[in-house]
């Protein structure tokens, strides 16, 4: 039965001719290969090594954020990567044999359902599998299609993006099926020596963690080298100076790779990603061309974007926008949780060219015109190893299912429904908002809903939750500030000068300014008058009321500037300029 299996699987590989939609020669051979079949890789493990990691991957916590004072589960198993270990590859009709494989678990969050993820690295540096040497195997267990990651991929190579590759595979551990799997590329030391020829760069950087908004402040030490032999951090330090002292287009664009970001921000805003650096501050790194001098922003982990996890957007988020049209957002009002230089200046004043970009890219890539015929293509491609892997076993178990304290899975329903038009527990982007066909710009146009399997999204996620215990700190308390003030210097959190004090050394909107050499720092002269408060205030409108104690500006954005009173934002009213 398993041999008719996979040769049926093989047939039909045979039958799809090979995709248009990217173009030949932007990838690596081994992804121009495999987009006509799915190739199996067949990992041989110790069989005590294949014990530990079957009782490594039965994992049921939900662990957002490591605590370091948590005690570990008494079964919770720990596996260590099998540096050993071989592997057998069938593709293109032949089997390739690889005796020096390093193979680990995989993911984060994915850890926990009930499909996992591996890495596996060739070790032996005279062989590589068609030009790459270390995948990431992902079983994208939050997206029920499959395809959101090789989709993400696919786009970004052909925009010209400097991007990971992807495609499919069957995994064996120990002749053990394992299941269908996205293979992507592994954005480390390998990859840039096979993409850019620099061999054992120093200058790659993984941003992992979350909140890495390319500022000296996140990130000096916040992203990882991937290059366990680098200690000296300059270039990369200098790199975020530079950053954070920009003051125009033309300074980013000094250290910058411009024109890749601006396309990483289009993209980025076209498929509604939370989960990268204009989201939540991480999944990409960043590598210095050393033929340019210029930096380069790569994403990875794409399996959230297009509509998955929307919600995410209002994550960690306290003045979230009323309106939950997301589809609609304004570029500012998308990328408007972050108030950093690389933003501010290389988005926000730099809009005719991403305007530009994002006329190019809707018209030659997110455009249904285009993309709907390849999406079409992949399920289909897809589609009998998803119903292989979507058919339970006669214990109830879907095949590839591997942890079974917490064998959770999607359907085959779910599976056609949202690889359509269906939301199903996390929604989807409408795609209405592509250009150019006229068919999809009309705003009558019914896409077709499996109301079987259809979810609403809950917008109320994350009322109630815990950001105190989740963080270690209560983010929205603020210092309280005196509810009568003695001088204008209050306002904005610096002290009055002392009776006597008189000498005037600076005068700006908040009046005079002395100092106070005992306590070496500025105090104010100038008495609060009682300024009256606005007759209207601005921020009311977007249901925030204005600050009444301080004039401490926390941020800017296109409404104006912000404020925080009272565990609520607050607009800064016209006397404090």
């Amino acid at each position: 039965m398993l041999k008719k299996l996979l040769l049926l699987f093989l047939t039909i590989g045979q039958i799809l001719a090979a995709s248009s939609f990217i173009g030949e020669g932007k990838r690596a051979e081994l992804f121009e290969i495999t987009d006509n079949e799915v190739p199996t890789f067949r990992i041989t493990i110790s069989d005590d090594s294949f014990e530990i990691l079957r009782q490594a991957m039965q994992n049921h916590r939900h662990v957002f954020k490591k605590n370091p004072n948590e005690q570990k589960p008494k079964n919770e198993v720990e596996f260590e990567k099998v540096k050993n270990a071989t592997m057998i590859v069938e593709i293109n009709g032949e089997k390739k044999e690889f005796n020096k494989v390093q193979f680990d678990l995989g993911g984060s969050s994915a850890r926990t359902y009930g499909r996992q993820a591996f890495n596996i690295r060739i070790k032996d540096k005279k062989k590589d599998l068609y030009g790459r040497s270390q995948f990431r195997l992902r079983s994208d267990p939050r997206d029920a299609t499959s395809l959101r990651s090789k989709l993400c991929c696919d786009m970004l190579n052909r925009m010209g993006v400097v991007s990971i590759s992807a495609n499919y595979v069957l995994l064996y551990v120990n002749d053990e099926y394992f299941g269908f799997y996205v293979l992507m590329d592994a954005p480390k030391l390998p990859w840039v020596e096979q993409v850019f020829g620099e061999k054992d760069t120093t200058n790659l950087y993984k941003c992992k963690s979350g909140g890495l908004y390319l500022t000296e402040q996140s990130c000096a030490y916040g992203c990882e080298n991937e290059n366990d032999d680098v200690t000296d951090r300059a270039e990369w330090i200098d790199f975020l100076k530079a950053i954070d002292n920009a003051k125009t287009v033309d300074d980013i664009e000094k250290v910058l790779d411009i024109e890749n970001y601006i396309n990483t921000a289009v993209f980025d805003y076209l498929v509604g990603a939370t989960d990268h650096f204009f989201g939540l501050g991480h999944n990409y790194s960043m590598y210095k061309n050393p033929k340019t001098g210029k930096w380069i922003m790569i994403y990875y982990d794409f399996d959230s974007d297009l509509g998955q996890d929307i919600i995410m957007f209002d994550y960690y988020n306290f003045r979230p926008l009323e309106s939950k049209d997301f589809l609609h957002y304004t570029v500012k009002e998308w990328f408007r949780n972050n108030n950093m230089n690389v933003i501010k200046i290389g988005v926000f004043d730099n809009l005719p060219y991403f305007e530009k970009t994002l006329a190019k890219v809707v018209k030659e890539t997110f455009n249904p015109a285009v993309l709907f015929p390849h999406i079409d293509e992949l399920k289909e491609f897809i589609r009998p190893y998803v119903v292989h892997d979507k058919t339970p076993n006669e214990n109830g178990i879907h095949p590839g299912v591997l942890n079974f304290v917490n064998p959770t899975d999607y359907n085959l329903e779910h599976f056609e429904a949202n690889s359509e038009f269906t939301t199903i527990n996390v929604p989807d982007i409408g795609s209405d908002a592509y250009e150019c066909d006229p068919v999809y710009m009309d705003e009558n146009y019914q896409y077709p809903i499996d109301k079987e399997v259809e979810s609403e999204i809950d917008f109320n996620r994350w009322d109630g939750f815990d950001w105190v215990k989740f963080l270690g700190f209560d983010p929205s308390v603020m210092e309280p500030q005196p509810e009568e003030s003695k001088c204008l210097a209050e306002k904005i959190g610096y002290p009055c000068c002392k009776e006597g004090n008189t000498k005037v050394y600076a005068h700006d909107a908040n009046g005079d300014w002395g100092y106070d050499f005992k306590a070496k720092e500025w105090c104010g002269i100038t008495p609060y008058d009682g300024r009256k408060d606005d007759e209207v205030c601005w921020s009311e409108p977007l249901g925030y009321p204005c600050c009444k104690k301080s004039c401490i500006v926390y941020e800017i954005d296109n409404d104006g500037k912000w404020g925080y009173e009272d565990n609520t934002w607050c607009g800064i009213q016209s006397y404090c300029s």
